[in-house]
Formats: structure tokens, sequence, C-alpha cells
């Protein structure tokens, strides 16, 4: 009966916090900036700054201007991020969540956008069960991106 019982409360315990779960409101932010150099400039400085931070570069096409990296697990920071609360509580202060950051660099003579991509999950009681959670960017790594960036424009 005890064994029922508890299995029932947890149960319970895992369905209210999947139904309490709120969403960031803020809307994911990038970080665009004028620079000096060409294109290709850029864009090359671009793809130092990524492979010395330690991304995984997944596309580059220089006449798009576009470069893309994989996603990399990356424990994330409510200052970061915004990847909701459950019961009023962040879940990124959560050691079960877990979270990753894939970078998108769009380039044009001149000028620089950087925009990333936020996957969460958090875990929930056993791991076959996981909430996916949506995160939006506070501009932090965008800017920290751009930086790094101009440092590498030669």
């Amino acid at each position: 009966m005890k064994k029922v019982l508890g299995g029932s409360l947890l149960a319970f315990g895992l369905t209210a916090c999947a139904t309490t779960y709120k969403a960031p409101m803020t809307l994911n932010q990038s970080a665009s900036e004028q620079v000096v150099g060409t294109k290709e400039q850029i864009f090359k400085a671009a793809q130092r700054a990524l492979a010395i931070n330690g991304e995984q570069i997944m596309s580059a096409n220089v006449e798009a201007g576009v470069i893309s990296t994989a996603a990399r697990d990356l424990r994330l920071t409510p200052l970061q991020a915004d990847c909701g609360t459950t019961m009023g509580i962040d879940y990124l202060k959560d050691n079960r969540t877990s979270t990753k950051v894939a970078y998108n660099i769009l380039i044009d003579n001149g000028s620089l956008d950087v925009r990333t991509t936020l996957q969460g999950d958090y875990k929930v009681g056993d791991v076959t069960q996981n909430i996916t959670l949506t995160c939006v960017s506070r501009g932090v790594f965008e800017q920290q991106m751009i930086q790094k960036i101009k440092a590498e424009i030669r």
C-alpha cells in the first residue's frame, strides 16, 4: 500500500511541475554591429573566433555570409538566458536543467549580426522523463562573440 501511495504522490508531483511551467515572455536577443572590414575579412575573423571559443562549425558559406555552429552543452545562468520558471523558481537555478548553445553569424561588408539558439531540458524524476524548455537569450553571448570577432579582424 505504501508503494502504491508513494508512486501516486510521485506521479502527481511530476505532473504538477510540468503543468506549472511558465515559458519566457521576452524575445530572443541578438546583437548587430558595424565593423571595419570586408565581408571576407569579417568571415575569416568569425571562423577564428568561433574556433578559439570551442565551437564546431557545421556550415559556412562566404558568399551568403552565414556561419552556423553545432549546439554544445553549456551551463546557462539566469543572467545569460531565460528558460522559464515553475512555481516562481527559475529552471536555470536547478541542477537538473541542462542547456545547449548554438551560434548563427550573419556577415556582410562592414556589418556583423550574431544570434544564438538555446535549448533546455529539465530532467524530471528518472532520466526517461524530460520537460523541453523554451529558452531565450538575454544578449550576453551575442555581445561577447561580437567582441571576440572584432578582436580577430586584421
